[in-house]
């Protein structure tokens, strides 16, 4: 009998996830409260699912995509579930003065030495803030599961189907046939890129192999915004010309645009035998190719997290009049 996999949550992780898991041959059954547009009944079974009002999954394991406080690990059974693992993010990670991404704005951005090891100190366990919460739930699913949980620490995740595509940012401006593209910080900003396929099959490693603890998973490398523009750029016939501007506030401020590197280490998952991790360059373009061809009627519906960004993403009139001066 195939061993079984319950996948919680039908976001882009949830969707490479299952594809992953049933391309080595597990029992695949996803757990969403609606079913998803790219579910395939031929391949897994779907189960519809309420967080506080529907049971717990139970299975031989059970990813969780989206659990993000202690009472989401809470309602779990050991006894029912052979191993946990759940997605949280590197945005847990200070520096060594205590700073965070989640309060750059009041206290300055963090600075780290390097790509950030999962030896580096986190943030309290608390109800402050995202990243203080998803200590909070890191903590519990050990607490719960002992060697039988495992930590997946993404960064900035893409791939098809998310709700957060940073990569919408070019795309769009693309789409509309935006010339000339200012990049804020010179373009040099690098925020730590993660393949959503990287997390997908190094989770079902996880699962066969009985990894546990906590796991960075982060491309191969990290690309600038430059970098990034460029080859999302690839996949248009006339691509813009990108402008790097040193001018502060908010033009030309992309989702990936930091006043210093952050960057994030995959030595541990390299060592625990996903000898491949992707780098951005070779896999983005599919991410680009489904924004591209299936540009959503209403992005800011689509991708709610990008429409709460505190700025606006796509100030085309403050853009043009910047570089009408250049």
């Amino acid at each position: 009998m195939a061993r079984s996999v319950a996948i919680v949550g039908a976001g882009q992780i949830g969707f490479a996830a299952a594809f992953a898991f049933r391309d080595r041959g597990w029992d695949v059954c996803v757990y969403a409260r609606s079913k998803p547009q790219w579910h395939d009944r031929l391949l897994f079974r779907f189960k519809p699912h309420t967080l506080g009002n529907d049971p717990a999954p139970a299975a031989d394991v059970v990813l969780d995509t989206i659990a993000f406080d202690a009472e989401d690990i809470e309602r779990y059974d050991p006894e029912t579930v052979g191993r946990l693992i759940v997605i949280s993010s590197a945005s847990v990670y200070r520096d060594d003065e205590g700073r965070t991404l989640d309060e750059a704005a009041q206290n300055g951005f963090p600075d780290f030495s390097g790509p950030i090891t999962e030896e580096q100190a986190t943030v309290a366990p608390g109800p402050d803030t995202y990243s203080t919460r998803k200590v909070r739930m890191e903590n519990k699913a050990l607490e719960l599961f002992g060697d039988r949980a495992t930590i997946l620490r993404p960064c900035a995740i893409y791939g098809p189907w998310s709700r957060h595509p940073r990569e919408w940012w070019f795309v769009k401006r693309m789409l509309d046939e935006r010339r000339r593209i200012p990049l804020i910080h010179g373009g040099r900003s690098q925020f730590q890129t993660t393949d959503v396929n990287d997390i997908a099959y190094f989770a079902v490693d996880v699962a066969e192999q009985g990894l546990s603890g906590i796991y960075n998973v982060a491309d191969e490398g990290c690309p600038t915004v430059l970098e990034i523009g460029e080859v999302l750029g690839w996949g248009f016939d006339n691509p813009p010309e990108l402008v790097p501007v040193e001018a502060s506030g908010l033009l030309g401020r992309t989702p990936w645009s930091v006043e210093k590197p952050f960057t994030v280490s995959n030595t541990k998952m390299i060592a625990a035998g996903y000898d491949s991790p992707s780098t951005y360059g070779s896999r983005v373009l599919m991410a680009g190719e489904w924004l591209r061809d299936f540009p959503p009627a209403d992005w800011r519906a689509s991708f709610p997290q990008l429409a709460a960004y505190p700025w606006g993403l796509f100030d085309y009139a403050a853009e043009d009049a910047y570089l009408e001066k250049l």
